[in-house]
């Protein structure tokens, strides 16, 4: 019997020396007598019946000759009769090597496939994972149009359509964020914040609290910078009163949402720089949600630092 190093060597090749393919390989070499000598299939089934203390069936050996055959390990002489089977070292080595090359390549097929995921995992923000897992276990469910919105383009034109376009005079949007996100998520100011600011002509209240990312100057240039291709339109939209911008005193971890009165609230569910997942949450789904999450943004609210007329000074310094 070979040793265990041995065998695990045959095993990481792919080759198992306890196979009855092994075994009839067995036979036939001492059928023959050893290599570089033919044997008959009389003789090999002798053998066979020697080593194993039974018999087998024509087919069963047959099946394992053929097989040995394909990977190499034995030559059939087909021309001769009756046909002879030969172990040649170069045989052997040939086929050792095939199932080595094959071996290889499964390797670094499988390497490729471990490094694509790692680099598709590494890209997933740990809030992300976790969406993604509640959504496989409980799936997405949609309760009176509430539902999950993926992708950055569809969240933002979710609240162009259900949100800035949807409010009326007289009705309140409430958008609760991260300074950083006007610079590092949503870039300069785009069609998205150019709708929200818009909905203030038609008598819409517009209330953009923010939470700092630690140094007050830093937070106006951030947004003073956001908002400037679109200053002529903010500074028409201000004068109506309906645009109110306000900054938390310190940072504080809590909602990022968009609130049409008390009606429906967009919740995002990652604070990712690209926000591309978000819930689209009414009331009659969710009401405690949505209650909290307006309580919170108004107490907020109430002690915030008005800074409208501090980024109305940057804007101006940047435009003169």
């Amino acid at each position: 019997m070979p040793s265990r190093k041995r065998a695990s060597s045959f095993e990481k090749l792919g080759v198992d020396i306890t196979s009855s393919e092994m075994q009839v390989f067995r036979a036939v070499l001492i059928a023959a007598g050893g290599i570089n000598k033919p044997a008959s299939y009389n003789e090999i089934a002798t053998s066979l019946e020697s080593i194993a203390g039974k018999k087998y069936t024509k087919a069963y050996i047959y099946r394992r000759l053929n097989s040995l055959e394909e990977d190499g390990f034995i030559i059939v002489d087909t021309i001769h009769t009756p046909r002879t089977y030969t172990v040649t070292e170069s045989s052997v080595i040939r086929a050792l090597e095939t199932k080595r090359e094959r071996k290889l390549f499964e390797s670094l097929a499988k390497r490729h496939d471990v490094t694509t995921k790692l680099n598709q995992l590494n890209s997933i923000q740990k809030q992300e994972l976790a969406i993604m897992l509640h959504k496989q276990l409980v799936g997405t469910q949609s309760i009176d149009k509430s539902q999950v919105i993926e992708g950055i383009e569809n969240v933002r034109s979710t609240i162009i359509r259900d949100f800035a376009d949807a409010a009326q005079k007289g009705d309140r949007i409430r958008i609760l964020g991260h300074a950083s996100t006007l610079a590092e998520g949503l870039g300069p100011g785009g069609v998205t914040e150019l709708k929200v600011i818009q909905a203030g002509f038609r008598g819409v209240k517009v209330q953009g609290l923010l939470t700092p990312i630690g140094q007050e100057d830093l937070d106006l240039n951030l947004m003073a910078r956001h908002l400037t291709p679109m200053v002529e339109v903010f500074k028409q939209a201000t004068k109506t009163g309906n645009i109110q911008l306000k900054l938390t005193h310190a940072p504080i971890n809590t909602y990022r949402i968009v609130c049409l009165n008390e009606d429906k609230m967009l919740l995002y569910l990652t604070h990712a720089k690209e926000s591309d997942v978000a819930a689209v949450i009414h009331r009659d789904y969710n009401p405690g949600l949505i209650d909290d999450a307006i309580k919170t943004f108004d107490n907020l609210w109430g002690s915030g630092l008005d800074v409208l007329d501090m980024v109305k000074q940057v804007l101006k310094k940047k435009t003169t």
